[in-house]
This record gives C-alpha cells, structure tokens and sequence, in this order.
C-alpha cells in the first residue's frame, strides 16, 4: 500500500497543489518510479497538459497508454484531472493482480482488467484477483479497501471518481468504507476495511509509487 499512497500523493500535488494543475495524461506502472526505499516517484511528464482554475476541461489530442485512457477522454477528447484518476484506479488494479489492462493472450472474459476485476469482485472472489506471484499477500481488509478505492476511480461516469486527495483520504481511514449503490463491492454486502463507522464517498468532496508485495 505505500506504493500505491506515495503515487497517489504525487498525483495529487500535480492536480491540487500547482497553478496552474498537471494533467500528467500518460499514468502507469512504467511511470512510476521508486527509490532505495521504495519511495514512488512519478515521472514522464512528455504528455502532460496544463489546466488553469478557469477551465473544467481542455479538447486535445487523444494520446496515453492503452487500456488506462479513461473512456470519455478516448471518445470526446475532453481531458481533465479525472482522467489521471481513471488511470490511477486501473494501476492499483494492475499492483494487486500483476495483470497487464489489456491482455489479449487471456481468455475473452479475462482480455480487459477492469471488467475482469468488476466481475470477480461482484462474485465475491477477492482473493483470486490476487498476483499469484506475491511473495507476501495482504490482509483481507487491506485488499478490500483497495480493491474500493480503484473501482471508484474508474467509475465510467468521471464525476463520479474521487479527486486525489480524496483517494488518498480512502486509502488511509481506518473506518469502514460503504461501497456507493451500484459499484460492484456494494453488490456483495460485505464490510470493505475494518469494522467502526460507515462512510459513502461520493467523490465530490476531497481533503488536503511498484511492488505489490508492500500491502500493510
């Protein structure tokens, strides 16, 4: 999980702690570079956009990595900071399953990670969506939030992602996450984190690097 919140930090200072804010528009495990102690860095701002406080959005282009553009920028062009967020919630993905977005050596229904994920997690399969390969597995609870936290932030309708900082708020309460109606994790009627008060996001509201082995 430390990978995942200093990446998460990185992108939020980008989006809400520079005038005007990054769009870094190409977020991705290859982008994300970590130190001798394991701090995550974001790097590779070739395709960034600025975007003042003026504007909701700036029409560009289409460019990004295949299989985390989020889907309104890939149709209109339209791009904004949650675009950033889409791709951050298919990284997180990518960390806990060691699968690549779009793999096309897997079966039909496994081609499209996000769509695999949804899947698995409105069956209740948490543990299977789990890398195969990791050397020390999380706890159920810590899966679980973050498993809440990425489907969030793809959620196909973009305002309906958390900002940044937002995300960062999620993965670090220790309260109890209600999945919002309609997500996948909200269909299983199962606690997300550890047991305490229960809190919706809607992702309207916010506060103010890849190993997945480093879940606490």
């Amino acid at each position: 999980m430390d990978i995942v919140l200093g990446t998460a930090k990185g992108i939020t200072y980008l989006h809400e702690g520079l005038e005007p804010k990054v769009v870094h528009r190409d977020i991705k495990s290859s982008n994300i570079l970590l130190d001798k102690r394991w701090n995550s860095k974001v790097s590779d701002f070739g395709l960034a956009k600025l975007l003042g406080s003026d504007s909701n959005y700036v029409t560009t282009r289409v460019m990004g990595t295949f299989g985390y553009v989020a889907p309104e920028y890939a149709s209109t062009g339209m791009l904004n900071e949650r675009s950033d967020v889409y791709s951050f919630g298919v990284l997180i993905m990518e960390i806990i399953s060691g699968r690549c977005p779009v793999d096309y050596a897997r079966p039909p229904t496994e081609v499209n990670l996000v769509e695999w994920l949804k899947k698995m997690v409105s069956n209740r399969d948490y543990e299977a969506v789990l890398d195969p390969k990791l050397p020390e597995k999380p706890t159920s609870k810590a899966l679980k939030k973050a498993l809440l936290v990425a489907l969030r932030c793809v959620d196909p309708d973009s305002q309906k992602r958390p900002k940044m900082g937002h995300a960062i708020h999620m993965l670090e309460d220790r309260r109890t996450l209600r999945p919002c109606q309609g997500s996948p994790l909200e269909k299983s009627r199962k606690p997300v984190t550890e047991s305490g008060h229960s809190s919706c996001y809607d992702g309207n509201s916010s506060t103010a690097a890849t190993t997945p082995s480093r879940f606490q």
